[in-house]
C-alpha cells in the first residue's frame, strides 16, 4: 500500500493509539518502536495508567509519531475501567487527549479469532487501522501458518505486518507501513456486525440530539446495558430516551434472542470464518514447547511448589541483592550530611539541609535497590508469560475472601517494602479488586518494621527452646509476619462484603506462550518505574519530611543552649587542667553531652510536646510519653523509633537494633510519674504491644503517597490511614491488658 503524502502531513506530528489483547506482546511492540523516548502517567482525570512514547521515520523529512498505549482489552465492552479507557482514547473522546490518527491494532498471530474480534470493534472507531500481527514465530512452532496476503485481502483497507515483537523483526517495515498512512483517508468499509445491529445503531445516532459519537461508541451504547456508554448517552439525552434506546434494544434481541449475542455471534463467526481460511495446520499437532512446560508448571501439585519456590527467591533477593546497594546509598547520604554539616555552622539551617533533605530523601532512596529488583523480576515473569500462570495458581486461595491470584505479587512484594508492592498492583486490571489489594499491601510486614521486632525481641522476649529446633523470639517473629497477612485476609474478607461487594467473578485468562523477555524490554519497564519513584521522592515525599523535620526541630528553646554549652566548656577546663585536652576521653564526654542536648531538644519540641499530651490517650497499651512521642515521630517512617528513642534517651541518633546501650537504657527506663511512678516502662507486654502496633499501623509516608499517586484520590490513603490506625490501636492495647494480666 503506497500512498503519496502532502507536505502538511508529512510536516506534522502523528498521533498512533496502540491497542491489543491482554498478554498479546503490545507493551514489547510499543517498546520495540519507542525504546526509551517513553514517559508514563495517568489519563487524564482518571487512574488508569498510559505510557506515551515517539518514534521517527526518516523520509525526505523526518516524521514524528506519537504513540499512546491503550490498556490491553479483549473487547470495547467497557465495563471495566480499562475497556472504557480504551474506547474513549481510540474515540477521542478524553478532554487534552487528541483523537489519534492512526490506530495500531496488535494481534497475537497464535489466538488470531480473539484478535480479529477486537479489531472488528476497532474499525467501526472510523479510523486508518494498520493491524500488527505479532508472534509469527511462535505460531509457526505451533504448526500454525498464516497467509498473511489472503488476511488482507479479507480485510480490505487494513493493513497487515507480520512482526516478532520480542526480536524486533518487522519493526522498520511497520514503522514504513504506519508512515505511508494518511490520517483523513477513510477506511474501507470493514464490517462483521449484522444489518440490524448498524441499522438500529444508526437511527439511534439520527433520534439523539448530541451525535457526536463515533460509530463505534453508539454500538457501545446500545450493547452495554448500564454501562458506562449508556449512562453518557442518557446523561447528555434526558431519561426520556430510555425507552427509546430500550425499544431499538428489543428489535437486535428479536433477531437473536439476546441482546449480548447481537454483538458476539456474528463478530465470532466471521473470525472464525477468517482464520478458518488464512490458517492452515500442520498434519501432525505436537504439542508446542509451551504446553509441554506447562505440565510442570500448572501440574495441581508442582505447579504451587514451583511457584512457591520462585516467590521465596525473588523474596529473598529482594532482600540480600539489595543490601550491598541499600548500604552504599545510606553511607552515601550519611556522608554527603556529614560533609554538608561540617561547611556550614549549627543552626536550623544547617538542620534543615542534613536533617530534613538530605536525610528525609535518603531514607526514600535507599528503598531503590529494593525497588529496581522486584520489578527485574515482574518484567522477567510478565514478558516471559509466567505471571498468567502464578495468578492463576494462587487464584482458589485468595477467591473466597474476594482477593484474586493477581493479588498475590503486590501482597507478596509488600513483604520487602509496600511501596513497590502497590505499584506492582498496576498488573489488576480490576479496579475494585485493585483497590482492595492496595488497602492490605501495607499490612504486610516490610523491611522496616523489623528493627523495631529486632530490638524489641532481643530486650524483652525471653529466650526459650520448644522441641529442639524452635524458640520463643523466633515464634514471636514468625506470629508478627503471620499477624499482618491474616489481618490482611480478614480486612479484604470484610472490605469485599461490607464496601466494595466485589463479586467472585469466574477467574479467566488467556495463557499466552512462554517468551524470553528481551533486556531492552526490561530496561524499559524498570526505567520507566524508577522515574515514577523518584519524581514522587523529589517532590512529595521531600515536602512531608521536611513537615517532620520542622515539627521535631521547633521550637528551639534558648534556655537550654546556654546550659549546655556552659556544661561542655566546664568539661574542656577539666581535661585542659588534667594536661588531656583534646583526648579520646575528652571528646566522648563531649559527645555524650550533645547527645543529651539533642535529646533535650526533642523533648521540647513539637513532637515531644505532643508526645506528652497525647499519652494519656496510649497508658492503656502500656507506654510512656517517652514511647508514644517516639511513636509518633515515626509514622512518616516507622525505622525512625530507634534513631529517636535513641535520642530520648541521651544516646544520639547513630543508634540501630543491635545497639546494646540503647537496650541497657530501655531497660532501665521507670515511669516518670502517675500511680506507675518508677516501675519498669519496658517488659515483654509492653514489648509485645508495641510490636504488634508497628505491624498493623500505616506509619511510612512514602506508601501513603503512593497510594494516593496509583488511586489518584487522597480518599484511599486516608482510608488506609484511619483503618490502619484505629486497629493496630486496639490490638496493641488488647495485646497488652491480656499479657500484663497474665504476669508478663
Amino acid at each position: 500500500m503506497s500512498h503519496r503524502l502532502s507536505p502538511d502531513i508529512m510536516s506534522r506530528e502523528t498521533t498512533v493509539a496502540i491497542c491489543g489483547n491482554p498478554n498479546c506482546g503490545k507493551t514489547t511492540l510499543f517498546n520495540a518502536l519507542t525504546g526509551l523516548s517513553q514517559r508514563v502517567g495517568n489519563y487524564p482525570g482518571v487512574t488508569v495508567e498510559r505510557t506515551i512514547g515517539a518514534f521517527e521515520v526518516p523520509g525526505q523529512i523526518v516524521r514524528r509519531f506519537n504513540l499512546v498505549d491503550t490498556p490491553g482489552s479483549y473487547s470495547l465492552s467497557a465495563f471495566s475501567p480499562d475497556e472504557y479507557i480504551a474506547t474513549r482514547v481510540l474515540s477521542g473522546d478524553i478532554e487534552g487527549d487528541a483523537r489519534p490518527d492512526i490506530i495500531l491494532c496488535v494481534i497475537d498471530a497464535t489466538n488470531l479469532e480473539r484478535g480479529l474480534y477486537l479489531l472488528f470493534q476497532v474499525v467501526k472507531v472510523g479510523r486508518p487501522v494498520v493491524v500488527a500481527l505479532n508472534m509469527m514465530d511462535l505460531a509457526e512452532r505451533h504448526g500454525t501458518r498464516i497467509d498473511t496476503t489472503r488476511l488482507g485481502q479479507l480485510l480490505p483497507g487494513i493493513p497487515i505486518v507480520p512482526v516478532v515483537a520480542s526480536r524486533e523483526q518487522g519493526i522498520d517495515r511497520l514503522k514504513a507501513v504506519i508512515a505511508s498512512i494518511i490520517p483523513e483517508q477513510t477506511p474501507l468499509p470493514l464490517n462483521a456486525y449484522d444489518e440490524v445491529v448498524l441499522r438500529v445503531a444508526s437511527r439511534l445516532r439520527e433520534v439523539a440530539t448530541d451525535g457526536n459519537r463515533t460509530e463505534a461508541q453508539w454500538i457501545r451504547v446500545l450493547f452495554d446495558r448500564g454501562g458506562p456508554a449508556e449512562k453518557s448517552f442518557l446523561s447528555a439525552e434526558g431519561d426520556g430516551k430510555r425507552s427509546v434506546l430500550e425499544g431499538y434494544r428489543s428489535e437486535v434481541t428479536a433477531r437473536f434472542g439476546a441482546l449480548s449475542v447481537g454483538e458476539t455471534r456474528p463478530l465470532t463467526e466471521r473470525a472464525s470464518q477468517i482464520a478458518h481460511e488464512v490458517i492452515s495446520e500442520a498434519a501432525v499437532v505436537r504439542l508446542t514447547r509451551s504446553e509441554r512446560v506447562d505440565r510442570f508448571l500448572l501440574h495441581p501439585l508442582l505447579g504451587p511448589l514451583i511457584l512457591l519456590a520462585v516467590m521465596v527467591f525473588m523474596f529473598q533477593s529482594v532482600f540480600s541483592w539489595a543490601e550491598p546497594a541499600m548500604n552504599l546509598i545510606d553511607s552515601q547520604f550519611g556522608a554527603l550530611g556529614a560533609y554538608v554539616s561540617g561547611l556550614m555552622a549549627d543552626g536550623p539551617i544547617r538542620s534543615l539541609l542534613v536533617d530534613g533533605v538530605i536525610g528525609g530523601v535518603g531514607s526514600v532512596l535507599v528503598f531503590l535497590p529494593q525497588i529496581i529488583i522486584l520489578f527485574l523480576f515482574i518484567a522477567i515473569l510478565e514478558d516471559s508469560g509466567y505471571m498468567p500462570r502464578a495468578a492463576f495458581l494462587v487464584d482458589r486461595l485468595f477467591g473466597w475472601c474476594g482477593l484474586s491470584g493477581k493479588s498475590f505479587v503486590p501482597l507478596l512484594s509488600s513483604f520487602a517494602c509496600a511501596v513497590p508492592g502497590i505499584m506492582a498492583t498496576r498488573t489488576i486490571e480490576n479496579r475494585k479488586l485493585r483497590i482492595m489489594t492496595i488497602l492490605v499491601a501495607p499490612l504486610m510486614s516490610c523491611s522496616a518494621r523489623l528493627p523495631v521486632y529486632a530490638i524489641m525481641i532481643a530486650a524483652f522476649i525471653p529466650h526459650e527452646a520448644y522441641l529442639g529446633i524452635f524458640n520463643s523470639r523466633g515464634l514471636v517473629l514468625t506470629g508478627l509476619y503471620a499477624l499482618g497477612m491474616v489481618t490482611a485476609i480478614i480486612v479484604a474478607f470484610i472490605l469485599n462484603r461490607v464496601i466494595y461487594h466485589q463479586e467472585r467473578a469466574t477467574f479467566m485468562m488467556a495463557m499466552p506462550s512462554y517468551t524470553i523477555p528481551t533486556p531492552r524490554s526490561i530496561l524499559i519497564r524498570i526505567t520507566n518505574r524508577v522515574k515514577s519513584f523518584l519524581e514522587r521522592a523529589g517532590t512529595v515525599i521531600l515536602a512531608i519530611t521536611i513537615v517532620i523535620w520542622a515539627l521535631s526541630y521547633y521550637p528551639r528553646s534558648e534556655a537550654l543552649t546556654p546550659a549546655f554549652e556552659a556544661r561542655a566548656e566546664t568539661v574542656r577546663q577539666v581535661y585542659a587542667t588534667q594536661g588531656q585536652a583534646g583526648s579520646a576521653a575528652e571528646q566522648a564526654e563531649l559527645a555524650a553531652l550533645k547527645d543529651e542536648q539533642a535529646g533535650a531538644y526533642i523533648r521540647n519540641s513539637y513532637f515531644g510536646r505532643a508526645g506528652r499530651l497525647v499519652a494519656p490517650a496510649f497508658e492503656p497499651l502500656g507506654w510512656d510519653w517517652k514511647i508514644t512521642m517516639a511513636t509518633l515521630a515515626s509514622f512518616p517512617a516507622r525505622e525512625v523509633i530507634i534513631a529517636t528513642l535513641g535520642t530520648i534517651y541521651n544516646l544520639g541518633t547513630e543508634q540501630d537494633e543491635t545497639s546494646s546501650p540503647l537496650t541497657e537504657k530501655m531497660r532501665q527506663a521507670r515511669w516518670e510519674s502517675g500511680p506507675r511512678e518508677g516501675m519498669p516502662v519496658f517488659g515483654p507486654a509492653v514489648a509485645l504491644s508495641v510490636m504488634v502496633f508497628f505491624a498493623l499501623c500505616a506509619q511510612c509516608g512514602a506508601t501513603l503517597v503512593t497510594i494516593r499517586h496509583e488511586t489518584g484520590r487522597w480518599r484511599y490513603p486516608v482510608i488506609a490511614f484511619v483503618y490502619m490506625t484505629g486497629l493496630a490501636y486496639l490490638a496493641a492495647m488488647a495485646t497488652y491488658q491480656l499479657f500484663s494480666r497474665a504476669g508478663l
